[in-house]
């Protein structure tokens, strides 16, 4: 995935500027920056939230910068958000089938019928949703009702429900936000494993340097909507004007 001279403002407010940047296939790529630096504002360019005023978002070689929102999910791209977005009064389970929505492949018609068509669909998804729920160890979540759930187990049902669109690329939003340090180390094992045993390539959104750090393989720093410096984790934490953008002269 790339984009080129992405931009786009809010009145007079510039909240991406010329943004040009590419993730390589099974890369997790990191995005930092100060509170109000873009980042969440080029996640919503990317599903299609925003229109972009200039630019291109490229992915597997077709600009996606104009289709519809709908569109992007089939694509394979899946995100979640800082803040989660779930059925609060559905389980843990029907929320995850939610995810398979967009591979559906019947009409409305057949599915009133339960024809053996729909039933052969739904065990698909079934087992689409059982591995993921292996692979983040929510077996004992799976029947409870999501509003009944602590906050961080909320966090990964919504990665959870992403997953189960099979993404080739997830955008995470702050993953560790909100969460303790148990959970948040809990977060990186489950990247780790999104991006190994999933093979979907990560971007990810977050402030926390110590998971940056740990699970990323490129990271990007913006501050007012513009690029300041892309390279390891390592090279962004000792960068001058990433120091700057955080710390002040």
């Amino acid at each position: 995935m790339s984009t080129t001279d992405l931009s786009l403002s809010f009145g007079g407010v510039h909240a991406v500027r010329d943004v040009t940047f590419e993730v390589d296939e099974g890369e997790v790529y990191s995005i930092i920056g100060p509170n109000g630096a873009g980042k969440t504002s080029i996640f919503n360019l990317i599903s299609r939230l925003y229109e972009a005023d200039s630019g291109n978002i490229e992915f597997q070689g077709e600009i996606i910068s104009n289709l519809p929102p709908h569109n992007i999910a089939r694509l394979g791209i899946a995100r979640t958000f800082q803040n989660t977005e779930l059925f609060e009064h559905e389980t843990v389970l029907k929320n995850m089938l939610i995810g398979r929505h967009v591979h559906r492949k019947t009409i409305l018609l057949s599915e009133l019928l339960f024809l053996p068509g729909v039933a052969k669909q739904e065990l698909r998804f079934r087992q689409v949703v059982e591995d993921v729920i292996d692979l983040l160890d929510l077996q004992s979540y799976r029947d409870q009702v999501i509003g009944s759930l602590p906050y961080g187990v909320r966090k990964m049902v919504e990665v959870a429900r992403a997953l189960c669109i099979q993404p080739k690329l997830l955008l995470l939003d702050e993953p560790s936000s909100g969460l303790n340090p148990e959970e948040t180390e809990d977060v990186a094992f489950w990247i780790e494993d999104i991006n190994q045993d999933f093979g979907a390539t990560i971007i990810m959104v977050e402030h926390d340097m110590n998971l940056v750090t740990r699970v990323s393989n490129r990271v990007m720093a913006l501050a007012d909507g513009a690029v300041l410096a892309v390279g390891s984790p390592e090279e962004i934490q000792n960068h001058p004007e990433v120091l700057r953008a955080y710390l002040g002269d």
